[in-house]
């Protein structure tokens, strides 16, 4: 009998694994718009908030792999805003058991770009040409990345600054980051 029930929620736990990717698949579409992505799977339900956030993390590292070297989630996702955290590991850290600062950029260029793409049509492009990063204490433990954009006035501008602080746990600003895009506005 109990072997009959485990086979039932056996086969009830793999024909919803199998609807949700069916519906992930077909409301996702696009991954040029990731705050569609973003709220399509703050939707749904039946994932736990965690499960939210590695799955979109999960999906940003599909779109910028390199993402993927570092362990983060995206906690908020608005237009214009993004913000995440990542926690030190062993693999993003230095020799000196602290943040590696590849890591670092790694970090605030994913959040960063985030809080700008939520901004752009879906014809529009960036591409990141310059990153200026300010390192101003170690930095160790859970860390804070948090990127705010103004939105677009000017359809004709060819380059946008974003800026990204990244804080540890206490609250203390680790890095400051300038990221540079080339754009190209088409909508």
């Amino acid at each position: 009998m109990s072997i009959a029930l485990l086979g039932l929620a056996a086969c009830m736990v793999l024909t919803s694994l199998a609807m949700l990717k069916n519906m992930l698949t077909q409301k996702l579409g696009s991954l040029r718009d990731p705050l569609q992505v973003y709220n399509t799977l703050q939707s749904i339900d039946v994932l736990p908030l965690r499960m939210r956030g590695w799955i979109f993390s999960t999906i940003v590292g599909f779109a910028n792999p390199y993402a993927r070297t570092i362990n983060f989630r995206i906690t908020e996702l608005r237009k214009g805003k993004a913000c995440g955290v990542m926690k030190e590991t062993k693999t993003i850290s230095n020799p000196f058991r602290c943040v590696h600062a590849a890591a670092l950029i790694t970090f605030g260029e994913t959040v960063g770009g985030l809080a700008l793409f939520t901004l752009l049509g879906k014809k529009d492009r960036a591409i990141l040409t310059n990153i200026t990063a300010e390192y101003i204490k170690v930095s160790r433990g859970l860390l804070t990345a948090s990127s705010i954009v103004t939105p677009i006035k000017d359809r004709d501008a060819t380059e946008i600054t974003t800026h990204v602080l990244i804080k540890d746990a206490s609250f203390e600003t680790v890095s400051k980051l300038t990221l540079t895009w080339k754009v190209d506005l088409k909508d």
